[in-house]
């Protein structure tokens, strides 16, 4: 069975001609496609569809001269006769064979095109499907205050399932990588510093409030160095973009 490729649908997309274009070019390259295939399985029913006609003419034809030479024979036709009608039957016979092999080979060809468009066409359902999908509550840019200390900064953090990753960047050039967990609308994540390592576990909550959307909570230090916080708090609003 062949595997469905970015690849091998940019290269069938080039082929196809010009079809209406969404957001995303991966998604119109399958449906360009998924079009090619349909054409293409339309052609081989159609050749199908000829081989059928010929060949119900030829197994009509090699019946009737079947016919014919037992019936001759019965009515006592020499054996010069009876040597030319078994040459025209095996000629019928040869013609029926041929285009037997020539249905079992379009049939199977439709099988395989039928199964490949039927995985096109759920390929583009799936990415349909997660193009619609509602964004996670999580993902995206938010605006963060820490204290103490009057700390500024962004936390980029992407959510897959309940597992958080991200970066950072904070006032006073702090900046470094998140990871952690969002579970029931919980937050837990490990501030991990470009340069100090492991620092903080940072807790809190999703709170939505009208339009506005913030994680609000704690953090601990992991750094216990004299003369450092050891506790705080933490707020980070979604940033709104135009």
């Amino acid at each position: 069975m062949r595997q469905i490729t970015a690849l091998a649908a940019c290269a069938l997309f080039l082929a196809c001609p010009v079809v209406a274009q969404s957001r995303d070019p991966v998604l119109d390259m399958f449906k360009a496609q998924r079009d090619i295939e349909k054409r293409l399985l339309a052609a081989d029913l159609a050749a199908l569809e000829r081989v059928q006609e010929q060949l119900r003419g030829s197994c009509d034809r090699l019946v009737r001269l079947g016919d014919d030479l037992l019936r001759a024979q019965k009515d006592g036709e020499d054996l010069g006769s009876f040597t030319a009608r078994s040459a025209d039957l095996r000629h019928a016979e040869s013609e029926v064979s041929d285009l037997v092999v020539a249905a079992q080979q379009l049939r199977t060809t439709v099988g395989a095109r039928r199964a490949y468009l039927d995985q096109v066409q759920a390929e583009i359902r799936r990415m349909e499907e997660a193009s619609q999908a509602i964004p996670d509550e999580l993902s995206g840019r938010w605006l963060a205050a820490i204290e103490p200390g009057g700390f500024t900064g962004t936390f980029d953090l992407r959510l897959d399932g309940t597992l958080i990753t991200g970066v950072y960047q904070l006032s006073g050039g702090w900046k470094g990588s998140l990871r952690g967990t969002f579970i029931g609308g919980d937050v837990r994540m490990e501030r991990i510093d470009a340069q100090q390592g492991f620092v903080a576990v940072y807790t809190g909550r999703l709170i939505a409030r009208e339009n506005e959307k913030r994680l609000e909570g704690t953090w601990e230090s992991t750094n216990l160095a004299a003369g450092m916080p050891t506790t705080g708090s933490w707020v980070a609003k979604r940033e709104v973009r135009p």
